[in-house]
Protein backbone atom coordinates (compact mmCIF):
# COMPACT_ATOMS: atom_id res chain seq x y z
CA UNK A 1 0.00 0.00 0.00
CA UNK A 2 1.31 3.23 -0.79
CA UNK A 3 1.34 6.67 1.13
CA UNK A 4 -0.01 9.61 -0.59
CA UNK A 5 0.60 13.02 1.42
CA UNK A 6 -1.62 15.17 1.67
CA UNK A 7 -1.57 18.46 -0.87
CA UNK A 8 0.04 21.44 0.65
CA UNK A 9 -1.99 24.06 2.00
CA UNK A 10 -2.14 27.06 -0.49
CA UNK A 11 0.30 29.75 0.60
CA UNK A 12 -1.33 32.69 2.35
CA UNK A 13 -1.58 36.76 1.47
CA UNK A 14 0.89 39.05 3.09
CA UNK A 15 -0.32 40.21 5.77
CA UNK A 16 -0.22 44.07 4.13
CA UNK A 17 -2.34 43.11 2.03
CA UNK A 18 -4.71 41.21 3.78
CA UNK A 19 -4.69 43.89 6.01
CA UNK A 20 -5.32 46.59 3.29
CA UNK A 21 -8.34 44.74 1.46
CA UNK A 22 -9.83 44.40 5.28
CA UNK A 23 -9.96 47.80 5.40
CA UNK A 24 -11.01 48.97 1.98
CA UNK A 25 -14.15 46.39 2.14
CA UNK A 26 -14.81 48.16 5.36
CA UNK A 27 -14.25 51.75 3.89
CA UNK A 28 -16.60 50.83 0.65
CA UNK A 29 -19.08 48.91 3.03
CA UNK A 30 -19.04 53.02 5.31
CA UNK A 31 -19.15 55.11 2.63
CA UNK A 32 -22.60 52.75 1.14
CA UNK A 33 -24.38 52.88 4.18
CA UNK A 34 -23.11 56.44 4.73
CA UNK A 35 -24.24 57.62 1.55
CA UNK A 36 -27.74 55.58 1.83
CA UNK A 37 -28.82 56.97 5.23
CA UNK A 38 -27.65 60.48 4.20
CA UNK A 39 -29.38 60.62 0.73
CA UNK A 40 -31.70 57.55 0.86
CA UNK A 41 -31.25 54.09 -0.31
CA UNK A 42 -32.80 54.58 -3.88
CA UNK A 43 -30.60 57.34 -4.95
CA UNK A 44 -27.68 55.82 -3.18
CA UNK A 45 -28.08 52.47 -5.69
CA UNK A 46 -28.76 54.86 -8.60
CA UNK A 47 -25.56 56.63 -8.16
CA UNK A 48 -24.12 53.22 -7.62
CA UNK A 49 -25.19 51.85 -11.13
CA UNK A 50 -24.61 55.34 -12.85
CA UNK A 51 -20.93 55.56 -11.88
CA UNK A 52 -20.33 52.04 -13.34
CA UNK A 53 -21.82 52.66 -16.66
CA UNK A 54 -20.20 56.38 -16.53
CA UNK A 55 -16.85 54.36 -16.66
CA UNK A 56 -17.37 52.10 -19.26
CA UNK A 57 -18.76 54.83 -21.19
CA UNK A 58 -15.27 56.95 -20.13
CA UNK A 59 -12.89 53.78 -20.75
CA UNK A 60 -13.81 53.43 -24.42
CA UNK A 61 -13.28 57.16 -25.28
CA UNK A 62 -10.07 56.94 -23.18
CA UNK A 63 -9.10 53.62 -23.99
CA UNK A 64 -8.99 54.60 -27.65
CA UNK A 65 -7.08 57.89 -26.89
CA UNK A 66 -4.73 56.36 -24.71
CA UNK A 67 -3.73 53.21 -27.40
CA UNK A 68 -3.75 56.10 -30.10
CA UNK A 69 -1.87 57.88 -27.90
CA UNK A 70 0.66 55.06 -27.13
CA UNK A 71 0.79 54.18 -30.42
CA UNK A 72 1.79 58.04 -31.25
CA UNK A 73 4.47 57.86 -29.27
CA UNK A 74 6.24 54.69 -29.59
CA UNK A 75 6.15 55.31 -33.40
CA UNK A 76 8.07 59.02 -32.67
CA UNK A 77 10.79 56.61 -30.81
CA UNK A 78 9.93 56.67 -27.49
CA UNK A 79 11.12 54.62 -24.67
CA UNK A 80 8.43 51.29 -23.98
CA UNK A 81 9.39 50.86 -20.39
CA UNK A 82 8.83 54.29 -19.39
CA UNK A 83 5.35 55.22 -18.70
CA UNK A 84 3.07 55.41 -21.39
CA UNK A 85 0.34 59.01 -21.92
CA UNK A 86 -3.58 58.44 -20.47
CA UNK A 87 -2.52 54.80 -18.64
CA UNK A 88 -3.65 56.71 -15.18
CA UNK A 89 -6.56 58.00 -17.31
CA UNK A 90 -7.57 54.67 -18.09
CA UNK A 91 -7.19 53.22 -14.58
CA UNK A 92 -9.72 55.82 -13.32
CA UNK A 93 -12.01 55.03 -15.66
CA UNK A 94 -11.61 51.22 -14.45
CA UNK A 95 -11.91 52.01 -11.11
CA UNK A 96 -14.87 53.96 -11.35
CA UNK A 97 -16.38 50.32 -13.48
CA UNK A 98 -15.56 48.05 -9.80
CA UNK A 99 -18.49 48.99 -7.62
CA UNK A 100 -18.23 51.23 -4.68
CA UNK A 101 -17.53 54.92 -3.82
CA UNK A 102 -13.92 54.66 -2.21
CA UNK A 103 -12.57 53.44 -5.66
CA UNK A 104 -15.46 55.71 -7.28
CA UNK A 105 -13.44 58.80 -5.73
CA UNK A 106 -10.24 57.41 -6.16
CA UNK A 107 -11.11 56.70 -9.67
CA UNK A 108 -12.51 60.49 -10.82
CA UNK A 109 -9.37 61.88 -8.78
CA UNK A 110 -7.08 59.74 -11.59
CA UNK A 111 -9.06 61.02 -14.17
CA UNK A 112 -8.48 64.66 -13.77
CA UNK A 113 -4.58 65.56 -14.37
CA UNK A 114 -3.85 67.90 -11.44
CA UNK A 115 -4.51 65.23 -9.06
CA UNK A 116 -2.64 62.49 -10.91
CA UNK A 117 0.55 63.76 -9.50
CA UNK A 118 -0.48 61.97 -6.34
CA UNK A 119 -1.00 59.03 -7.78
CA UNK A 120 2.24 59.47 -10.08
CA UNK A 121 4.66 59.67 -7.38
CA UNK A 122 3.08 56.36 -5.80
CA UNK A 123 3.30 54.32 -9.35
CA UNK A 124 6.87 55.48 -8.92
CA UNK A 125 7.19 54.16 -5.43
CA UNK A 126 5.20 51.07 -6.18
CA UNK A 127 7.17 50.21 -9.48
CA UNK A 128 11.14 50.93 -7.67
CA UNK A 129 9.96 48.00 -5.06
CA UNK A 130 8.93 46.00 -7.46
CA UNK A 131 10.41 42.81 -8.09
CA UNK A 132 11.66 42.32 -11.84
CA UNK A 133 10.32 39.12 -13.05
CA UNK A 134 11.92 37.19 -15.85
CA UNK A 135 9.90 34.91 -17.85
CA UNK A 136 11.62 31.66 -19.40
CA UNK A 137 15.04 30.22 -18.99
CA UNK A 138 18.30 32.08 -19.84
CA UNK A 139 18.78 29.76 -22.59
CA UNK A 140 20.64 31.26 -25.32
CA UNK A 141 21.05 29.64 -28.83
CA UNK A 142 23.91 30.36 -31.11
CA UNK A 143 22.89 30.26 -34.41
CA UNK A 144 23.10 32.44 -38.13
CA UNK A 145 20.46 34.27 -39.95
CA UNK A 146 20.45 33.47 -43.25
CA UNK A 147 18.18 36.20 -45.84
CA UNK A 148 17.13 33.82 -49.04
CA UNK A 149 16.84 36.66 -50.78
CA UNK A 150 20.57 38.00 -50.28
CA UNK A 151 21.71 34.71 -52.08
CA UNK A 152 20.49 36.23 -55.35
CA UNK A 153 22.18 39.53 -55.03
CA UNK A 154 24.22 39.09 -57.76
CA UNK A 155 20.78 38.90 -59.86
CA UNK A 156 19.01 42.13 -59.91
CA UNK A 157 15.62 41.32 -59.98
CA UNK A 158 12.02 43.86 -59.86
CA UNK A 159 9.67 43.44 -57.20
CA UNK A 160 6.14 43.08 -58.09
CA UNK A 161 3.34 43.57 -56.23
CA UNK A 162 3.06 39.87 -54.64
CA UNK A 163 6.30 40.36 -53.01
CA UNK A 164 5.83 43.19 -51.96
CA UNK A 165 2.72 42.39 -50.07
CA UNK A 166 4.80 38.98 -49.04
CA UNK A 167 7.93 40.85 -47.62
CA UNK A 168 6.62 44.84 -47.15
CA UNK A 169 8.06 47.67 -48.45
CA UNK A 170 11.80 46.88 -48.16
CA UNK A 171 12.76 49.75 -50.60
CA UNK A 172 11.51 52.68 -47.71
CA UNK A 173 12.98 50.48 -44.32
CA UNK A 174 10.44 48.88 -42.01
CA UNK A 175 6.95 50.14 -41.26
CA UNK A 176 5.92 51.71 -38.16
CA UNK A 177 2.51 49.97 -36.10
CA UNK A 178 -0.61 50.56 -37.68
CA UNK A 179 -2.19 53.48 -37.67
CA UNK A 180 -5.81 51.82 -36.96
CA UNK A 181 -9.48 54.01 -38.09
Amino acid sequence: MTYQQPPAAPQRAPFALRLALAIWVIAEAAAFFGLAYLIGIGYTLMIFIGTSFLGVALIQYVGKKSFREARDYLNSGGDPSRELPNGYALAGAVCLIVPGFVTDFIGLLLLFPPTRLIFRGLGRWIAARTPTMRFGGADVIDGEVIDERSANADATTEWDEDETVKYGDTKNGPRSIDQGP
